[in-house]
């Protein structure tokens, strides 16, 4: 090839032939677009979900934390006295003891922040009444979700 056939020849409509015509630009953002739609709900599901973590984390701290307080008091403590504050460690959840006496207690884990897009997990509950442990979760503080709802909150 001649260096004078290796230079850009135009085009019929007088392009050299380099470059993306506005059409191909706005094809590919038209993609790009639609793909990001498809993959944003996915994410934010998987985001919400994973900060799930933070409440099961908080609240099996405070069982462990209780049962500690429990073996050398006559009955569990406050959140208090067992050093913890009112919010979970990555404050995705505010922790709450609902009820506490010798035999027992129970304690709850509602989501605040950007944590509440989690509708049907938003509150994650603890009760312990002598052996006997229930987990329970739900939209609304009265944690009343289903037996197959309620595991798939409380599983990782």
């Amino acid at each position: 090839m001649s260096p004078s056939e290796l230079i850009a020849q135009p085009t019929p409509r007088g392009r050299s032939g380099r470059g993306f015509t506005l059409i191909e630009l706005m094809i590919c953002i038209a993609i790009v677009g639609v793909l990001s739609s498809i993959a944003y709900p996915a994410f934010s599901s998987t985001m919400v979900s994973t900060r799930r973590s933070d409440a099961l984390l908080a609240l099996m701290k405070v069982q462990l934390l209780q049962e500690r307080f429990r073996s050398e008091h006559p009955s569990y403590g406050e959140l208090s006295q067992l050093g913890l504050g009112s919010t979970s460690p990555s404050r995705h959840y505010e922790i709450k003891l609902i009820a506490r006496s010798a035999d027992g207690y129970v304690v709850r884990a509602s989501a605040i922040g950007s944590q509440q897009q989690d509708t049907r997990c938003r509150h994650l509950r603890l009760s312990v009444d002598g052996l006997n442990v229930v987990y329970a979760s739900g939209a609304t503080e009265a944690t009343d979700n289903a037996a197959a709802l309620n595991s798939r909150c409380w599983r990782l």
